[in-house]
């Protein structure tokens, strides 16, 4: 059986200062990628460029992480709206303090 395997640019971007909840939310996004990690683009005190290979099913969880997130954006270069991600983390971010 062969194994797909692609390879996908990652994009994340914070906000500076950073404070512990970007830091946090940048580990936990470091944790589940480490492993998918072909090479680091850049990577500097205002977000990262990171190539992943990814087998089927990887992507979607990497969605589903940046679901949870509030503080970092995290998109697929070349496949998704950076604006459109910024806006949905945001307004996770709002919803959460006006309730």
């Amino acid at each position: 059986m062969e194994i797909l395997v692609k390879t996908k640019t990652l994009r994340l971007k914070w906000d500076l200062p950073i404070d512990r909840r970007t830091y946090e939310e940048i580990g936990k996004i470091m944790v589940n990628i480490l492993p998918l990690i072909k090479r680091v683009v850049i990577a500097d005190s205002e977000g990262a460029i990171i190539e992943v290979e990814l087998i089927e099913g990887q992507e979607d969880d990497i969605k589903k992480l940046r679901d949870t997130l509030k503080h970092v954006d995290m998109w697929f270069e070349g496949e998704e709206d950076p604006d459109v991600i910024e806006n949905e983390r945001l307004r996770r971010l709002f919803s959460k303090k006006l309730s």
